[in-house]
């Protein structure tokens, strides 16, 4: 899964966007994380804000520090767990910040919005992101904990808190840094490889869809539109089950049901990366059917066109991804791992 330890490989776990007192990546500030910062604000003594060095022992993490409080209110649970705060919504479903009642474990939970109570589609949609990613057992694939319903029926699942945000908010910074950006998408081609090899496609691969933990390692999520190799959707065809524009294959919108394979996951990988590198994902339009055109007729920028002080190679890795044919792509993400490790 690493890249090769070499004297040109990278530090993923204390980039220059780290705290340099823990190396976390979530960091807030001029430059520590929360936790530090909390930390010096917590037992502090004199007029440094040093920690006494019993407070020091005590307050380690900001998990340790939030454990330790007493939060009284316990009116919003789902489950077995109390909702803390919301963290992001999307067309099917809500995701919350939540912690177990008894573990006291800080998760991700997500719950399908419950205006969506009587569409069996997005119903349908909900229940296989659940069973897809929990079938899934690797570490570069958020996992999940645990597939319930609440008290009203809707389902939810609770996963691991990614507390590094997602490769969407770290792309203006990887942009400065290639090959860190090469190091994460090897690691993200391997995930997606391995979901191959249990039958998932994604289909559904984009920045906002990597997320990162504290320590920078990147973790792919929201298999909502995943499709198991081996049997056919019945779903509604719409532009929201198709994916994202700018990022999906063209055989995933016109019409080639046929068609989808690995290949088409490896486009959106090819697509991503070019995004790190560029700031822009390989076609722009004025609205979504016009991207999708432009990927369906047309073949891709090249990489150097827009930055031409890349790697040759990284331009020829784009090109391959990013070929309209799915035929003449990487034969597998794993293939493309290759590549990029080298």
């Amino acid at each position: 899964m690493r890249v090769p330890p070499t004297s040109d490989s990278v530090d993923l776990e204390k980039g220059p966007g780290s705290c340099p007192e823990c190396g976390s990546a979530s960091r807030v500030g001029r430059s520590l994380c929360l936790s530090c910062m909390l930390s010096a604000g917590v037992g502090a003594n004199g007029h440094n804000g040093e920690l006494s060095a019993e407070a020091s022992a005590k307050v380690e993490t900001l998990d340790d520090l939030l454990g330790e409080l007493d939060v009284c209110d316990a009116d919003w649970r789902i489950g077995n767990y109390q909702v803390l705060e919301e963290v992001g919504r999307g067309g099917m479903g809500v995701i919350y910040r939540a912690r177990q009642r008894h573990s006291r474990r800080i998760v991700a939970l997500k719950r399908i919005l419950s205006y969506h109570a009587d569409s069996q589609e997005t119903l349908a949609r909900f229940r296989r992101e659940s069973q897809a990613a929990a079938s899934l057992d690797h570490p570069n694939i958020l996992p999940i904990y645990e597939v319930s319903e609440c008290d009203d029926g809707l389902p939810f699942f609770s996963m691991k808190f990614a507390g590094g945000g997602s490769l969407l908010e770290a792309a203006p910074a990887l942009r400065n840094e290639p090959r860190r950006a090469v190091a994460l998408l090897a690691k993200v081609a391997r995930a997606v490889q391995y979901a191959h090899g249990q039958g998932i496609l994604h289909r559904d691969l984009k920045p906002g869809n990597v997320l990162l933990d504290g320590r920078g390692e990147p973790l792919v999520s929201d298999f909502g539109l995943a499709k198991w190799l081996d049997t056919t959707s019945h779903l509604t065809r719409t532009l929201t089950i198709f994916g994202t524009p700018g990022y999906i294959a063209p055989e995933q919108v016109n019409g080639s049901a046929g068609k989808l394979g690995p290949a088409s996951d490896v486009y959106s990988l090819g697509a991503i990366l070019f995004d790190l590198l560029t700031g822009r994902p390989p076609f722009l339009g004025e609205h979504a059917l016009k991207v999708i055109q432009q990927a369906s007729e047309k073949p891709a920028p090249k990489l150097r066109t827009l930055m031409p002080g890349l790697d040759r190679d990284l331009e020829t890795i784009c090109a391959k991804c990013l070929e309209r044919e799915p035929g003449a792509r990487y034969r597998s993400a794993g293939a493309l791992a290759e590549d990029l490790e080298r």
